[in-house]
């Protein structure tokens, strides 16, 4: 059974958040706010030098603690923690001394737990509960654990049940219910915990695992296969994202900052956003150099279109170009995120000087021939689609693009209509393709042809009103 201590490390947000700015640490004060930021950026030895010359109170003793406690310094990290308990009874208490009781006692849990020590660990998180503050989620959840590992399944589930009324968001006391709910045998109770689980962290390899087992002995076995894939394929992303967790550990100090710019990415790629967005704010401590703030922004601007912050991504994307990092890429991402937030003319600006860069961009082309569309520029949109075809041959968008012109304009309709065929034939799954060719087919007399593509529309999307209204149109132009 595992005992978590991450409470103790989110805790630390209570404080550091103040120093977050633009995606950057601001320069932190004094010890014990380099000490958090440290702690961030799991540099448990550079937090221990600044926790032990900032002023000795509670909260940095607590925190001198936990930093201890994962280089696996136990005993420095008990007298730490015993040194936060003897100092907050002479405090008066506010919210940071009951924050920095409740990780005291749940650091001494957890190394109890750790010496074997169970009826102390068990002594340490019951009082955390009892004083009804902070950490109450985390201490039953560890009390789950330890009564797990006695084979006292009955107080374990109980322990998690209330971990989760503390924390409805509990993802892994869930995850605990589910192997409980298994070692009894309740396989449906054991599938609805899993998938609470997932449905909080879908990224939990584990929890897919368990749940194809589960499945299993349902009989369910289409539902047990598909878990077990999803938990193949989170697994090997689990690897490759420790694998450079690992290369970023043993890297030398002035290799770091390339190692966590790789890191960050294989994040980004694996949409893990809030890992990446931390990896790319721990760059800043090895290298603060204009090339390597301006790929911090771009990356940190990336997070933010992914996550739909259009504001936040143009002011990430500028400041990178301010700072020297004019590339294609750069500018093309611009522009989608102009063109996302509905400012045609900047996203206009920045295509053209993602192409000034580099003319060979079919994915940039076929934009600006959106955009020329969308401002009834027939010439302009028409030759960046031919552009973007000739140059990728392969990509639907284009073709359907220019078809859409043709048909928007009542010009080359017999190109537009071998064109939306052909990209009907490069995306057979567009609804919207099969639509924009109907639509064609019905202008140029093709009634056939146009209810044979409407209908292909409504088989890929049924739901849609606007393709049966298409075809009843098509219908009443044929009689």
């Amino acid at each position: 059974m595992k005992i978590l201590l991450r409470w103790l490390s989110i805790t630390l947000y209570l404080y550091v958040l103040g120093g977050v700015l633009g995606g950057h640490f601001a320069i932190a004060q004094n010890g014990y706010e380099l000490g958090e930021a440290a702690l961030q950026q799991e540099n448990y030895e550079e937090a221990i030098r600044h926790f032990t010359s900032a002023e000795g109170n509670g909260k940095t003793f607590a925190r001198l603690g936990y930093a201890y406690s994962q280089l696996g310094r136990y005993r420095e990290a008990t007298r730490a923690y015993q040194d936060a308990l003897r100092l907050n009874r002479d405090e008066k208490h506010n919210a940071d001394t009951e924050i920095a009781i409740s990780q005291a006692l749940l650091g001494l849990g957890y190394i109890a737990y750790r010496q074997g020590r169970f009826d102390e660990a068990i002594g340490f998180y019951t009082e955390v509960v009892k004083r009804g503050a902070a950490g109450g989620a985390e201490a039953y959840h560890n009390l789950g654990s330890i009564y797990a590992g006695r084979g006292e399944i009955e107080k374990a589930v109980t322990a998690q049940q209330q971990a989760i009324a503390e924390n409805p968001n509990f993802a892994d006391a869930y995850y605990q219910l589910g192997v409980l709910y298994s070692r009894k045998q309740d396989w449906q109770a054991a599938i609805d915990a899993y998938q609470k689980a997932v449905a909080l962290t879908p990224t939990m390899p584990k929890a897919y695992y368990q749940l194809s087992r589960c499945y299993r002995q349902t009989g369910d076995i289409p539902e047990a296969e598909k878990s077990m894939q999803r938990f193949r394929v989170l697994k090997a992303v689990d690897t490759e994202i420790q694998k450079h967790v690992e290369a970023v550990f043993v890297a030398d100090t002035d290799e770091k900052a390339e190692a966590l710019f790789t890191l960050a990415n294989i994040y980004l790629k694996h949409e893990r956003y809030d890992a990446a967005m931390e990896t790319f704010n721990r760059i800043g401590k090895y290298s603060t150099s204009d090339a390597d703030t301006a790929q911090v922004s771009a990356g940190l601007a990336r997070i933010a279109a992914d996550q739909g912050d259009l504001t936040q991504a143009i002011g990430h994307y500028e400041r990178a170009v301010a700072l020297g990092l004019e590339t294609a890429e750069v500018y093309h991402n611009l522009g989608i995120a102009y063109m996302r937030n509905r400012d045609g003319q900047n996203a206009l600006k920045q295509f053209h000087r993602a192409l000034e860069i580099d003319a060979n961009l079919p994915a940039t082309l076929t934009l600006l021939g959106t955009l020329y569309t969308a401002n009834g520029e027939f010439d302009a949109a028409a030759s960046h689609y031919e552009r973007a075809i000739a140059l990728a041959p392969k990509d639907a968008v284009a073709y359907h693009g220019l078809a859409y012109l043709y048909g928007q304009h009542d010009r080359n309709l017999s190109k537009g209509v071998e064109l939306a065929r052909q990209a009907t034939e490069l995306s057979p799954d567009s609804a919207p393709y099969y639509n924009t060719l109907s639509w064609l087919c019905y202008k140029v007399g093709k009634y056939n042809a146009a209810e044979a593509a409407i209908l292909e529309a409504i088989e890929l999307a049924p739901d849609n009103p606007l393709y049966r209204d298409g075809l009843k149109e098509i219908r009443e132009g044929e009689k």
